[in-house]
């Protein structure tokens, strides 16, 4: 029933009830409305409840790490999704402290979910460095690809409170020792392409207040022992300790001199720049175009800059009497359980020249699958003019998200330019 209208009758049931007792009708029909406008009224609650329940969302339970001060509390894991159907629906939220144990918690959180690779988002101060780098060896060995954001639960309750409810990640901030276990992300995102994290931060600082015994957990009894009778301070070994770290990790060490140049009561956010010359963060677009030979002819390819995309490979070749120019996309397989996924449920490959997209369509590809990986043959016949001289290309797909969508480009220098037009004059 329509809330308006059902307000309206009652409110005219009520009118007309005080009208007619005033004209001393009957008692039995004045008692008759009086049932109705009672009836009314029950109408109405529901209303009334349906209106608090999507109001009450802070009274529902939430997962440990997305509760109300849990960036303070000792880190906490918990699993969140959106209820999409991509990989990066599903991801850890760790939100908290890094305290002594969250090594060992999260060997054991994974151990209870069953989790091998999967994305990470962080969202803490800092806290033990020695923990930190350790939850960063995890990450590393389980392959994770690590965020920077706050994981919250949006909650609307309609047909019960807290039934209806979905996850998202908005900006957080991976200060201190959450830094370094950040590093340890196999991919590394401050500005995620899977989340709205455009404004997190990473923070880094240094790790002594002026005591030549802090950071003393770091190192064995012994060791301590033999730098006390020595000219070194324990704080110069805990920094070799974190270069060492970061080089294990693949990141320019030269961050760990950015953040020893930086009060323990300050952080260092390196900008988008640094980031991408010491490391830090995982490159994104294509990599620069390189040239193989292949058969008697020759091949130019690229790859993703981040290990994570769908996308793993685009090559350009020509092949056939006709040198016919093509292009071949080496994307990985999505879980579909479809045994010919591209035919179920890719529409078309994308190729953007200088913003300009092209559409293949599924009838002209040719398909096969092999080692988990399906790669498509891309005809560009009237193309390669374009390519040969674009500054800029794109490749993504038009397909169902279940099959993993990517959207990868780069800018074309002259080196790369040079290097499509012979793969297609030097045919294979």
């Amino acid at each position: 029933m329509n809330k308006e209208r059902t307000q309206g009758k009652c409110g005219d049931l009520a009118f007309r009830l005080r009208w007619r007792n005033s004209k001393n009708f009957h008692r039995s029909l004045a008692l008759m409305h009086v049932f109705q406008f009672l009836l009314c009224l029950s109408l109405l609650i529901p209303w009334a409840t349906v209106a608090h329940s999507q109001q009450t969302g802070g009274e529902c339970p939430r997962p440990l790490a997305m509760e109300e001060g849990a960036f303070e509390r000792p880190m906490v894991f918990s699993m969140a999704t959106s209820k999409g159907n991509m990989t990066t629906s599903t991801w850890i939220a760790a939100t908290g402290r890094i305290e002594l144990d969250s090594a060992d918690r999260f060997r054991e959180f994974l151990a209870r979910e069953n989790l091998t690779q999967s994305q990470v988002v962080l969202h803490s101060p800092g806290g033990s460095l020695q923990a930190g780098m350790e939850l960063g060896r995890l990450f590393r060995e389980h392959g994770m690809t690590t965020h920077i954001g706050r994981t919250r639960r949006d909650i609307e309750s309609y047909a019960s409170p807290c039934d209806t409810w979905f996850d998202m990640v908005e900006a957080g901030i991976c200060a201190s020792s959450c830094a370094y276990a950040f590093l340890g992300g196999e991919v590394r995102f401050v500005d995620s392409p899977y989340y709205p994290t455009e404004n997190s931060r990473l923070g880094f600082h240094q790790f002594y207040r002026g005591s030549s015994e802090e950071g003393a957990e770091m190192l064995t009894s012994q060791q301590v022992a033999e730098l006390r009778s020595s000219t070194l301070s324990v704080a110069q070994a805990v920094t070799g300790q974190i270069v060492l770290y970061a080089m294990e990790m693949g990141i320019d060490p030269r961050i760990v001199a950015l953040a020893a140049a930086t009060p323990s009561d300050s952080l260092y956010f390196p900008t988008a720049a640094e980031m991408e010359e010491l490391s830090i963060a995982s490159g994104k677009g294509l990599s620069t175009w390189f040239m193989e030979p292949y058969s008697d002819g020759l091949v130019t390819a690229t790859r993703p800059n981040r290990s994570d995309s769908v996308l793993q490979q685009v090559t350009a070749f020509c092949s056939g009497p006709s040198g016919e120019p093509k292009l071949l996309i080496k994307m990985r397989m999505g879980s579909t359980g479809d045994p010919d996924p591209v035919r179920s449920y890719v529409n078309a490959i994308l190729i953007s020249v200088d913003s300009k997209t092209y559409a293949i369509p599924k009838s002209d590809l040719s398909i096969r699958y092999e080692g988990g990986s399906a790669f498509l043959t891309v005809p560009v016949v009237g193309l390669p003019s374009l390519l040969v001289s674009a500054h800029r290309l794109e490749f993504g797909i038009d397909a169902a998200r279940v099959m993993g969508l990517f959207q990868e480009g780069g800018e074309l220098d002259p080196m790369s330019r040079s290097a499509l037009a012979l793969a297609w004059k030097n045919c294979i």
